[in-house]
């Protein structure tokens, strides 16, 4: 039947008080450890985009993180959240012909020209926007962060078994 080697059964005993573990391991701190290394991951992931300085500075301050009892709450406060993570269709921007003031558009050179959507341009075709695919820099930074987290744990963990 088993080899007289294996192991069949482990008499389960805390390796460390139960009060003491409540107390190293508070679930307000963890969460603020992780609000904290989530924010710095998501800025990181924003940094990395290929977006101009002053859009990359909106998106870096356009959310919030709240820390509940147990819980870390994400909302976006910036409206280009919503491509960002979801993505973009292809597809003729009409609304651009509502525009007041002359369109800014910014050329790969750095060098920003003004346009005007009009009904004509867009019979012609113009103004189209090319579209994007959705990012997941909110999976990788949580991503990220839990790895972050386990390892910050497990010295914690270990220091606690050394002092014992």
């Amino acid at each position: 039947m088993f080899a007289p080697n294996i192991v069949t059964h482990v008499k389960f005993r805390p390796l460390l008080p139960i009060k003491e573990m409540e107390a190293a391991f508070n679930s307000k701190k963890v969460l603020q450890a992780v609000r904290r290394e989530l924010k710095k991951e998501i800025e990181d992931r924003i940094m990395l985009e290929p977006f101009s300085q002053a859009a990359k500075l909106a998106l870096s301050k356009g959310f919030k993180l709240t820390v509940g009892d147990r819980s870390l709450q994400l909302e976006a406060t910036h409206p280009a959240f919503r491509p960002l993570l979801q993505g973009q269709k292809r597809g003729q921007m009409t609304w651009l012909t509502k525009a007041r003031a002359p369109i800014p558009i910014v050329l790969p050179n750095g060098k920003t020209i003004f346009r005007s959507a009009t009904p004509r341009s867009m019979a012609d075709g113009s103004w189209y926007h090319p579209g994007r695919q959705s990012t997941q820099i909110i999976d990788m930074a949580r991503d990220a962060t839990r790895k972050v987290i386990k390892r910050q744990l497990q010295k914690q963990l270990k220091r606690m078994m050394r002092q014992k």
